[in-house]
């Protein structure tokens, strides 16, 4: 409870002014209907349509004093055009209390989304690492919303708890014996169904825990529809997808089933305890009979209430582990978050090269098997650098490191002899990246390429298309740069689609030009207009080619070869075929062979 207290704080100071509206109206509204109630049968009364009764006393005394004060003449006409009146005025305060309400929680909502998104957005690269996209999703989709939900129920109850407590009050004052009779009768069930609370409060947990594992499985799906067709094995994940939807069932049937329950107990309850204060207002305290309707009408309206005070509390209990599954992914992006200077678009200008000191990476998970260890070596501006080396010896984790989204556990790396930990933003905005595999929105090639670039023109466009060697291509499209590209740009062909986002990494015109083996699942044609490219962009800034193919870096200015994290060999292509017995001799002949 104490995490949903810390968001209904958070819920409060977003727009205090309106949140206190909110319960005043709810207040009114509780008020008035207290008074509809306790209203009518009087007035029924005074109006004479209920002969033989005493209309000298209790409420009808006062009903007839009030009438005198304001002018008006007892009749059944006033009356009725009265008690309109007060319904009118609760439904009207109702309406306002509705719509402020949602706005309310419509804002919290965006709050919450916002506050998260800018979170993750902050955190460090390995935290997100940790995560899987799914989990990440279905926090944003389906947690977010559980909360939301929460927070609905909770002012629900807040709106309940004070319409009943305000006709608990005028209960009491008609009967107070009665009035405690009926309320030990209530508090009696709520004790005894509180075990409900604590059973529903597991429901939610695996709620959480199944919704994850859908939406895990869903998106695995997706990700791997053409393997999974490839190998024909779709009849393995539809199990698997079927069997979490009927867990999904089961809980949503245990829930329903203690929510039945708790109904069916409290409508019993309240038949046997409804029951002994009729008796008991009849043969024990003898209620004057316009007293005991009173108590009558507010005792079948209580009752409801209670037992709606009980199912809101087990639906905020079944929430209540998406508020914690929210707030542990909140903690740990705060925990990890990046130290960034201010967001601004200046850039660094690479005038003397790119540093590595001593630097050593483990990642936290594997802190005794370090992923790069004691690298050092000096990349010239201006050069074109390649790391080669087998899959697992450390080049993505030094590409990460490069780029700034890890931080190194020992050493430093430095940008023109300042440290890169006190200049990520602006080195990110130096950095044109291409990974290996070449993501594209479902939109048109213009609006991909201005994704980084939103204010780039048509000539810049072109310029960086040319440089990309995909010009032509572009042009004779028949929409040109309009021609929608589908998701992930399917209706392209690897190449195309890679020589496309180098155009869009060109784009923002960066210092230091980053291929992190973008040539790797091309064909040997591809292979080539992107090596044309990259040879044509040589001198122009400073290139990093990570790679595997030993055919893309011949004309690289310095090799460096890593294997099992460290620094074998470094050199020109030349020196370093020259040595038969070294690492890049070896390698160069497993790709030949291949």
């Amino acid at each position: 409870m104490n995490i949903l207290l810390l968001y209904i704080r958070e819920f409060y100071n977003l727009a205090p002014l309106k949140f206190v509206t909110n319960i005043i109206l709810m207040v009114i509204i509780g008020m008035l209907e207290g008074l509809g109630i306790l209203m009518i049968i009087p007035l029924l009364i005074v109006a004479g349509i209920i002969p033989g009764i005493n209309t000298n006393n209790g409420l009808t005394v006062i009903l007839n004093h009030c009438f005198q004060i304001i002018g008006l003449q007892v009749s059944l006409p006033n009356l009725l055009i009265l008690y309109i009146g007060f319904i009118f005025g609760q439904s009207w305060l109702q309406r306002r209390q509705s719509i402020l309400n949602l706005d309310i929680l419509q804002s919290f909502a965006i709050f919450l989304s916002t506050r998260l998104i800018r979170l993750v957005a902050s955190a460090e690269w390995q935290l997100i690492l940790s995560k899987p996209n799914s989990y990440i999703t279905n926090v944003f989709i389906t947690e977010l919303e559980r909360v939301y939900a929460g927070i609905k129920f909770f002012l629900q109850m807040i709106s309940i708890s004070l319409i009943t407590l305000i006709q608990i009050v005028i209960a009491f004052l008609v009967a107070p014996s009665l009035t405690c009779l009926v309320l030990t009768g209530g508090v009696i069930l709520f004790i005894f169904l509180q075990t409900f609370a604590k059973q529903t409060r597991s429901v939610g947990q695996e709620i959480s825990s199944l919704n994850r594992d859908l939406l895990f499985n869903l998106t695995e799906h997706l990700n791997g529809m053409k393997e999974i067709k490839s190998y024909g094995v779709e009849a393995a994940q539809i199990s698997n997808f079927v069997k979490i939807r009927k867990e999904m069932k089961k809980n949503s049937n245990r829930f329903n089933q203690i929510q039945v329950k708790t109904n069916m107990i409290y409508k019993i309850g309240s038949a046997i305890f409804i029951s002994l204060c009729l008796f008991s207002a009849i043969e024990i305290f003898t209620l004057n009979p316009q007293d005991f309707i009173v108590i009558a009408v507010i005792s079948a309206r209580l009752w409801p209430r209670l037992s709606s005070l009980q199912i809101g509390l087990q639906n905020i209990s079944t929430m209540l582990p998406a508020f914690q599954v929210l707030r542990e992914l909140e903690n740990q992006c705060l925990a990890s978050q990046e130290v960034l200077e201010a967001d601004t678009p200046t850039i660094i200008k690479l005038e003397q090269g790119i540093e590595f000191r001593g630097v050593s990476f483990y990642y936290e998970n594997s802190r005794t098997n370090y992923a790069l260890k004691k690298i050092d070596f000096f990349l010239t501006a201006g050069t074109t650098t390649a790391i080669v080396g087998s899959s697992g010896a450390g080049k993505s984790t030094l590409v990460d490191l490069l780029i700034g989204l890890l931080q190194p556990k020992e050493g430093e790396i430095y940008i023109d002899d300042q440290p890169l930990s006190i200049n990520k933003r602006k080195w990110r905005n130096t950095i044109g990246y291409v990974p290996q595999d070449a993501f594209l929105f479902n939109s048109s090639i213009r609006e991909n390429l201005q994704w980084f670039c939103p204010d780039s023109s048509e000539e810049m466009i072109w310029e960086a298309l040319k440089l990309a060697s995909v010009d032509t291509f572009v042009s004779g499209l028949p929409d040109g740069l309009d021609t929608v590209v589908g998701d992930r740009g399917v209706r392209l062909s690897g190449g195309e689609r890679q020589r496309i986002v180098l155009a869009r990494a060109l784009l923002t015109r960066p210092s230091v030009l980053i291929l992190d083996e973008a040539t790797s699942s091309l064909d040997s044609e591809n292979e080539k207009r992107i090596q044309h490219a990259i040879e044509n962009l040589q001198g122009r800034l400073t290139i990093v080619i990570i790679a595997h193919r030993i055919s893309t870096i011949r004309n690289a200015d310095n090799i460096i070869v890593i294997e099992s994290g460290q620094i074998v060999e470094k050199g020109t292509y030349n020196s370093l075929m020259k040595n038969k017995n070294g690492r890049f001799s070896t390698l160069s002949c497993l790709c030949n062979n291949n």
